[in-house]
């Protein structure tokens, strides 16, 4: 296509793409103010952070105000006598990043020096991870330190989330060499993950050129499809899903260390959109690698017929559309539970998604990629920026009317449903 035949197709892609980007404002716009009622019983100078004081009376009950007095340190008072402080990582580890954004968090630190406990903020970290850590009680490995001895404390990171011990582990670092008046605090260059990320990039380039030059790479495919599974899924767990996109439409994307998975996800979204061309689903992603791999034990496909061959064309548009049915509502949906695509980090995934993916792994050795085909939502999202909205010229403005009345329903159903 020619540039003018593209920026044609993208205007007829227009109306459902504002659609889409009214509904998921509303979305994002209620869960915001769900999500944004926080304590602020918090007196003395201004705090440039929302700590909530429930939070801090765990360990210090009789606080009654929290006073700022420099980037991390926090001085917990009662009735203007300091009883303790707070070491705040926010904002300067902001961009020490876990999976899916920052994990910002508080040491409680006794007038003797010594850390009582840390606390997390809020975040858009997956819950699986944090679930992980919690369980290998990482966020208690401070406990008891001083801060001397704490600043010089090597944490294991937990396997399975790596990612998330790693943003927590180098924030406590970062805060304690800040207030300690050290140089330094962030973690020691890591050769492997250096070497991760190379392969990674190597691999959506491989992704990019399969795309663009079509039959030429596929001698390729092969290599692309198992990189794909053991780099991007099994080591890295750089996968876009609805649990990723929606936590940074909530909290911002989270540029930082790991910029491969942010670009992962514009290519995804971009390429649809401007190029018509689905590069994520059918170059990179992971699972849809792994089921194309499954599917070569059998060649012989199995494809829906009669009424199910009418019924399976829809199921995978009404399921991404009740998804977004309940989060209009603002039900708090586990999003990572509704894909299959965790189940790559083994050790931070649930029994059921493991068991998700085990059973679509199974189904693609007779049927082809049928997560891909007649469930995933993430695929239909991207779907939808990709197919053209060709609507003939007479009958243009009846189509632009028809989505101005269905945004207006969806404003008035928003509110209502607040």
């Amino acid at each position: 296509m020619s540039i003018k035949e593209n920026v044609a197709v993208f205007v007829t892609k227009l109306p459902k793409v504002l659609l889409l980007c009214l509904i998921i404002y509303l979305i994002s716009l209620n869960f915001k103010v769900a999500n944004g009622e926080h304590c602020s019983e918090q007196t003395g100078s201004e705090i440039s952070v929302e700590l909530p004081l429930e939070a801090v009376k765990k360990y210090f009950p009789a606080s009654t105000a929290i006073e700022r007095i420099d980037d991390v340190r926090y001085d917990v008072k009662a009735d203007q006598q300091v009883i303790g402080k707070l070491l705040v990582t926010t904002p300067i580890a902001d961009d020490l990043i876990g999976y899916a954004g920052n994990v910002p968090l508080f040491l409680a630190v006794s007038n003797e020096e010594i850390i009582l406990g840390l606390t997390l903020l809020d975040n858009s970290e997956s819950p699986g991870f944090l679930r992980r850590i919690g369980k290998k009680n990482l966020l208690s490995a401070w406990n008891g330190k001083t801060l001397e001895e704490a600043a010089q404390l090597e944490v294991e990171a937990v396997s399975g989330a790596t990612m998330s011990s790693d943003a927590i582990r180098g924030s406590v670092k970062r805060a304690l060499a800040f207030h300690l008046k050290r140089a330094g605090g962030t973690l020691d260059l890591d050769w492997m993950k250096l070497l991760q990320h190379v392969l990674g990039g190597g691999v959506v380039l491989l992704a990019l050129a399969s795309m663009f030059l079509g039959g030429r790479m596929k001698r390729w495919r092969y290599v692309l499809q198992v990189s794909s599974v053991l780099i991007l899924g099994f080591w890295s767990g750089y996968f876009v899903s609805l649990e990723l996109l929606f936590n940074w439409l909530l909290n911002g994307i989270p540029w930082g260390a790991r910029v491969l998975l942010p670009v992962i996800a514009v290519l995804a979204l971009a390429c649809p959109l401007f190029l018509g061309k689905a590069f994520y689903c059918a170059y990179l992603c992971p699972f849809g690698a792994a089921q194309e791999l499954m599917g070569k034990i059998y060649k012989k496909k199995k494809f829906p017929k009669g009424v199910w061959k009418h019924v399976f064309k829809y199921t995978r548009v009404v399921y991404f559309a009740g998804i977004l049915v309940l989060l209009l509502w603002g039900f708090p949906l586990d999003l990572a539970s509704l894909e299959p695509f965790s189940a790559f980090l083994l050790t931070a995934a649930t029994g059921w998604v493991i068991a998700l993916a085990v059973v679509f792994l199974l189904l693609s050795i007779f049927f082809a990629r049928p997560w891909c085909n007649y469930f995933c939502p993430t695929g239909a999202f991207l779907d939808l920026l990709r197919k053209e909205g060709k609507v003939e010229p007479e009958n243009r403005k009846k189509v632009f009317g028809e989505f101005a009345a269905l945004a207006i329903f969806l404003l008035i159903l928003y509110f209502i449903l607040r």
